[in-house]
């Protein structure tokens, strides 16, 4: 049952629950070094001496992204005080926490007697912390502007009226082709499908929390994906974001990887749950996802 709480409760809850919360390193550790790809694609040409160079292509963690089914928890311990600052403008709205982590018949789990099985997610997107040093083991990190120019982007607690209602992603022109054009996901084929679902695993559109998918670590990834999306909007109305991704996301060459609970391997957006979602069902459903952009350059 949820309960009515002063913000303040709410930070110190955040503060304070030690279970099932993760380490920057052990997550960082997880990191599945096959995400990278690293391939020579050809030759370019450079506009300095030698003029010619080799074109590469590879991926490389630039977000870190939890989801949540408690708003105001953070799973990882590092990022609890830097999450709990911006939680703080939240004021006194209401807000709902609890100080135990398991799993609650009302947490939104697929696998609950709900058998619409309708999700809901908070979610957090951060800047990976080892993503240059990533680049380093590569040997051949692209230049250019950075893929996120702070530690933290975007907290679904503060943007709710959008990740909860949607009615300013309702009106768009994506969201509504869907809308009226009924189960277009279930179908590849449809002309809809390539621009506005992540495959198999349902709708980009409207970009909100909540999600119709018997898996719960489907929908993990969607509200993941999703945030990802919003977090490139360069802060563009109805969403509220903190610091915007310098990227756009691209459902086709990325990747999502999942870190906690489990270790998986790199994903394609929209890959059939049943070839990597056996076993890894959270506890409490909450999941942390590491995203791998893929870049492109000419190196010497």
């Amino acid at each position: 049952m949820f309960r009515v709480i002063n913000v303040s409760v709410l930070i110190w809850l955040v503060l304070s629950v030690p279970v099932c919360a993760e380490s920057l390193s052990t997550l960082a550790l997880r990191a599945d070094l096959d995400c990278v790809d690293f391939r020579v694609i050809g030759v370019c040409r450079r506009s300095t001496p030698p003029f010619v160079g080799v074109r590469v292509r590879y991926r490389q963690p630039v977000l870190l992204v939890e989801t949540v089914k408690m708003p105001g928890r953070v799973m990882i311990d590092e990022l609890r005080p830097l999450a709990g600052k911006f939680l703080q403008s939240l004021g006194n709205k209401t807000i709902t926490a609890a100080a135990e982590c398991q799993a609650a018949p009302d947490s939104g789990s697929a696998y609950a007697s709900d058998t619409t099985a309708l999700q809901m997610n908070d979610v957090h997107v951060y800047g990976f912390p080892l993503s240059d040093q990533v680049s380093a083991l590569i040997l051949a990190p692209c230049e250019g502007p950075p893929d996120l120019a702070g530690p933290l982007s975007y907290l679904s607690e503060i943007d709710a009226a959008e990740w909860r209602v949607g009615r300013g992603e309702a009106g768009h022109p994506l969201a509504r082709l869907l809308a009226a054009a009924g189960p277009v996901c279930e179908n590849f084929l449809h002309p809809l499908s390539a621009v506005a679902c992540l495959g198999s695993w349902g709708p980009l559109f409207p970009r909100t929390g909540q999600l119709v998918h018997y898996s719960e670590a489907v929908g993990s990834a969607v509200a993941a994906y999703r945030a990802v999306d919003i977090a490139s909007l360069n802060m563009l109305v109805p969403h509220r974001i903190i610091v915007p991704a310098m990227f756009s996301p691209d459902k086709l060459r990325d990747r999502l990887q999942m870190v906690f609970p489990s270790k998986s391997r790199c994903l394609r957006v929209g890959e059939q749950a049943d070839l990597w979602e056996n076993g890894r069902r959270s506890a409490d459903g909450s999941y942390v996802w590491i995203y791998w952009r893929q870049k492109e350059c000419c190196l010497f």
